[in-house]
């Protein structure tokens, strides 16, 4: 049975297959995170921020969400960025709406850059299978070279708050495939 369940900020972790669950936000955070409509001047969105102990739990969460993720087989991962593409595409008059008073991009503009961003995870769904295979080295006698794609470690990724949903997905993506 496939499981996964992420939520930005305060959150619990299930991986599959599972083996760990964590639950951050045991302490007091020690800040309040607002947004700010670039449009209206008004707080449209408030999140509690995680404490530095709840910070200095995320790398060891990472690694083990790591171990278990990079068991999972390519097919699983192709599911689930299909899955989560679909939740995109189901919320996609929801996601608009909120890259509009977020960040004050028109509304005409914001619905055609999730489609977009869809789009092109689609495409990378659709040659993930290709790029994640062996890539063959030069020929030697008596030896096979070959380069293979595989989990290494737990990524990071920062983008800036202005960056789109394509710039965004593109790096989500290409991490998850691996």
């Amino acid at each position: 049975m496939l499981s996964v369940k992420a939520v930005v900020g305060v959150a619990t972790y299930t991986g599959h297959p599972l083996r760990v669950s964590r639950q951050l936000g045991t302490t007091m955070a020690t800040e309040v995170i607002t947004t700010i409509s670039p449009s209206t001047n008004q707080p449209i969105l408030t999140r509690s921020g995680l404490s530095c102990s709840d910070v200095a739990l995320l790398p060891a969460i990472a690694a083990q969400a790591f171990n278990d993720y990079r068991l999972i087989s390519l097919r699983e991962r192709q599911a689930i960025v299909g899955k989560a593409l679909q939740l995109i595409t189901d919320r996609q008059n929801v996601l608009a709406r909120e890259l509009t008073e977020q960040m004050g991009r028109p509304i005409a503009y914001t619905g055609k850059e999730i489609t977009t961003a869809v789009t092109r995870g689609e495409y990378l769904l659709k040659i993930s299978e290709n790029a994640m295979m062996d890539t063959q080295g030069e020929y030697e006698h008596g030896f096979k070279r070959f380069i293979r794609k595989a989990p290494i470690g737990p990524v990071l990724i920062l983008f800036a708050w202005n960056v789109g949903c394509d710039g965004s997905m593109f790096n989500v993506l290409d991490a998850d495939m691996v």
